[in-house]
């Protein structure tokens, strides 16, 4: 699928189950969308066609892939004497997400939760649904992580 034809999909799916309309939810770039969760939780999406391959792109490297992203910020890093324990919670964390990912910003030490896929057969259900496994994590999570570790919310 092309990027204009998941833009119209996307835009269409939020509209459709989050009762959004596009221009509640686009940003200054085409392909680039916040939703919000609740009160304090922020979802980016990037809708995107890269120029070039990477070494990322495991299949058909003579196809560039069109990408999906969603991207919900949790929390900054703990204390360093805690940083250990809390990334090895954070991978064990990993195991039980459907459609997420924990993400590690060290740069500027800022946890998230991603989910990423490439645009080729992406439908309705594989937008919604990470749509809502991501915020509903990033919701949580974020509070149980706050409680445990005493980071500060994103």
């Amino acid at each position: 699928m092309d990027v204009k034809d998941a833009i119209g999909l996307f835009e269409n799916v939020v509209e459709k189950h989050l009762q959004l309309k596009p221009e509640q939810t686009r940003c200054e770039n085409e392909g680039e969308y916040i939703v919000k969760r609740g009160d304090a939780t922020e979802l980016y999406i990037d809708i995107w066609q890269p120029k070039e391959s990477t070494q990322w792109q495991y299949f058909d490297r003579n196809n560039i892939a069109g990408i999906f992203q969603i991207v919900a910020p949790v929390c900054e890093y703990p204390a360093d004497e805690h940083l250990g324990m809390f990334m090895e919670e954070l991978a064990h964390l990993n195991f039980h997400l459907f459609s997420a990912k924990f993400i590690a910003n060290s740069e500027q030490r800022i946890v998230s939760i991603q989910f990423k896929r490439v645009l080729e057969g992406i439908n309705e259900t594989e937008i919604i649904e990470p749509l809502e496994a991501v915020g509903y994590y990033a919701e949580n999570l974020k509070e149980y992580l706050a409680e445990k570790y005493h980071v500060k919310k994103i």
